[in-house]
């Protein structure tokens, strides 16, 4: 598959994602994306899931980057890094899963009727931040920013989001939006695990992290600790012993 992918996302766009484009497309990410994967990821996660796993987060990329294109273009490495960074976080996150306890494996998994993929409930994400204030197209490039790693740290996602434009404190609050931490879930790891956007997004603490990505609180230091109560705190007595002389 010699052609490029942004001629392949933008023939698959502009036919409104119509069969014969958009298998043009779909057989260029097996070409160039599927069949290459390194053999240790396919070890790690099994052939068939790694497969299908890149699959899908391929996909997915190409819808994100034909609504949104970042400025220097895409290309096939470009895609192709994308999708190692997602599948090794998917090697580390099954790492951890399987130092669990031996006990944990023998509890029931619980089965739920539709799981979406992660491209919506990052949709759902941004369109919660345009009701914040924030532009779509803003959003859209900041969560693109902190999805794009590695490494998937807090420290990783802030740095990264501050890159693409966003002040110190919204970089945190992505980071906490989509990567949570010890004392808290993410709003994306809940949403992923099934729990209703309605509930999630009326949470106190999300809704703090969703002010704050869309530029209109630039308070925050944190997650919901102490020592954060006290910073803020500190910054509410500071600004007024500045504005008092």
């Amino acid at each position: 598959m010699d052609v490029d992918l942004e001629v392949l996302i933008a023939d698959a766009e502009r036919s409104g994602w119509a069969p014969e484009p958009s298998r043009r497309l779909a057989d260029g990410i097996e070409a160039r994306i599927v069949v290459p994967l390194s053999s240790r990821l396919r070890t790690a996660l099994g052939p068939d899931e790694a497969a299908q796993l890149a699959r899908v987060i391929a996909w997915e990329r190409c819808l994100e980057l034909a609504v949104d294109p970042p400025e220097g273009g895409v290309s096939w490495g470009y895609l192709a890094n994308l999708v190692r960074w997602r599948l090794q976080d998917a090697v580390r996150a099954e790492v951890v899963r399987r130092r669990r306890h031996p006990l944990t494996h023998q509890l029931p998994d619980g089965e739920a009727a539709h799981r979406p993929v992660l491209g919506q409930h990052l949709d759902r994400i941004a369109l919660e931040l345009v009701g914040e204030g924030l532009a779509l197209v803003v959003g859209r490039r900041l969560i693109r920013a902190a999805a794009d790693g590695p490494p998937f740290y807090r420290a990783g996602i802030v740095a990264r989001v501050c890159r693409a434009g966003a002040t110190r404190s919204q970089a945190e609050a992505f980071a906490w939006l989509l990567r949570g931490g010890a004392s808290q879930t993410s709003a994306l790891a809940r949403l992923a695990l099934g729990e209703p956007a309605d509930s999630v997004f009326a949470d106190p603490a999300v809704r703090r992290w969703m002010r704050v990505a869309s530029g209109r609180d630039q308070r925050f230091f944190g997650g919901p600790s102490r020592l954060g109560h006290r910073r803020a705190a500190g910054v509410e007595w500071l600004t007024a012993t500045n504005r008092a002389a």
